[in-house]
């Protein structure tokens, strides 16, 4: 059997014959790696990206050089993505060969080298001083991900960013004090780069204009009032620092994933309280959840507060990633409406208040009887019914307040929107990362 032969194996429906195409190809080593580069570099190859790789693995540092000259050669594209994913999992043999192309003319392979070095975990972090001048580099992908890379150490690389901001490269200081920010938030700031980290801000803010409200998981409140103030007072929000419109939605946006091995309560350290936007104003963050078990009866007190003063406030929640919604409404003091729907949970303790006008006309719009206590839908309607639900939060608010997706710079402001803290950050400290604007 030719090498071509056994590498289109790799591609065979059995399991016994793509593991033995495996091993011969492994047995050749660097024999088999010209025609195993021809597949890396083609799209339309039905041999795999993980049947590629482990025999690469298999086969060792040889590999570095011929990955490397095809990931150079590819167009952008599918190719391209399936090399540089293979070129940054060859493994920790290959850390010397990652080292190397850190200084490489191409920025492709030095950006690539950064993934390699920082997926590499604790065997890529005695590199980190030699990733560190790659967070001035001239090509801003590169620059990025060496920030991602130092962001995702941690607290271990914090001296040796400090170093950077303090001795340089000059260059680099700029990228050391992003990643000190995304690892340690303010307190691993020294005054002096706390006040560098807001002077673009201030910048951004002389000519900021408002944009869309987008987030994968989004949760505000909204308040027919311009009061800010008032609306932070009564919300016991603190510490409002002014932040240019997309920031603002960034941080909710960033701080809304908390992820399984976090804290879960530090999504909700801080909001973002948006300026005057045509009346209401929005406290944008995930402290604002209606559904959220450790929230629900505080943002359903708050919105009744909100309301007593300010005549009407809602709340809501929304996932872009079709996980449901969750709506309250309240209005002179009085909760007039609260549901959620999220598949597969049980919401109905949060359901309070009758079908609001709006439920009623998207029923009638999808050719659905009305909602009625003693009615239960068929199981074809409540299909059909479960499908609107997860965009209700949405409609509902362009309905009764704002949608918050249709902000735009055409839409009146007065005011600049700021990041206050909750009263989760005060106790548990500042939410980590850098403005992004």
């Amino acid at each position: 059997m030719t090498v071509q032969q056994l590498v289109l194996h790799l591609a065979a429906p059995g399991e016994a014959d793509r593991h033995a195409a495996e091993d011969a190809l492994a047995l050749l080593g660097p024999a088999a790696l010209p025609a195993l580069m021809e597949h890396l570099g083609d799209a339309a190859s039905p041999v795999s990206e993980a049947a590629l790789l482990s025999v690469l693995r298999r086969t060792g540092l040889s590999a570095f050089r011929p990955v490397l000259d095809v990931l150079r050669g590819v167009a952008p594209g599918q190719a391209y993505w399936r090399a540089f994913r293979v070129f940054t999992r060859i493994g920790a043999v290959a850390l010397d060969g990652y080292a190397g192309a850190l200084t490489h003319d191409d920025p492709i392979v030095r950006r690539a080298a950064v993934v390699a070095i920082s997926e590499s975990g604790g065997d890529g972090l005695p590199l980190s001083e030699r990733v560190a001048p790659l967070l001035g580099d001239p090509d801003a992908e590169v620059r990025r991900t060496a920030v991602r890379s130092f962001s995702s150490w941690g607290a271990v690389v914090v001296p040796l960013l400090q170093a950077v901001r303090f001795g340089g490269p000059g260059r680099a200081r700029a990228g050391a004090l992003e990643a000190l920010a995304e690892i340690g938030g303010e307190a691993a700031l020294s005054t002096r780069d706390l006040a560098a980290l807001e002077r673009p801000v201030r910048i951004e803010l002389t000519d900021d204009v408002p944009g869309s409200i987008a987030c994968c998981f989004l949760s505000w409140i909204a308040v027919s009032t311009g009061d800010q103030g008032g609306v932070m007072e009564l919300l016991g929000l603190s510490t409002p620092r002014p932040v240019p419109f997309a920031a603002g939605v960034y941080a909710a946006d960033c701080d809304s994933h908390a992820g399984p091995d976090e804290n879960p309560l530090d999504q909700y350290r801080r909001v973002f309280v948006t300026p005057e936007l045509a009346g209401w104003t929005l406290v944008v963050g995930s402290w604002c959840d209606p559904s959220s078990p450790e929230r629900e009866a505080e943002v359903l007190e708050a919105c009744a507060l909100l309301s007593a003063r300010y005549g009407r406030a809602q709340a809501y929640w929304h996932s872009d990633q079709c996980d449901g919604s969750a709506v309250l409404v309240a209005e002179s003091g009085t909760i007039v409406r609260r549901f959620a729907y999220i598949p597969g949970e049980d919401m109905q303790h949060l359901e309070l208040g009758a079908p609001l006008a709006y439920e009623q006309r998207r029923r009638t719009a999808l050719g659905l009887p009305v909602l009625a206590q003693d009615r239960v839908d068929t199981e074809e309607e409540l299909d059909e019914w479960t499908w609107e639900l997860l965009d209700l939060a949405l409609g509902l608010a362009g309905e009764l307040s704002l949608d918050p997706r249709s902000v735009d710079a055409h839409t009146p402001v007065r005011g600049t929107g700021v990041l206050a803290l909750t009263e989760y950050g005060r106790r548990l400290g500042t939410a980590v990362g850098a403005l992004r604007l």
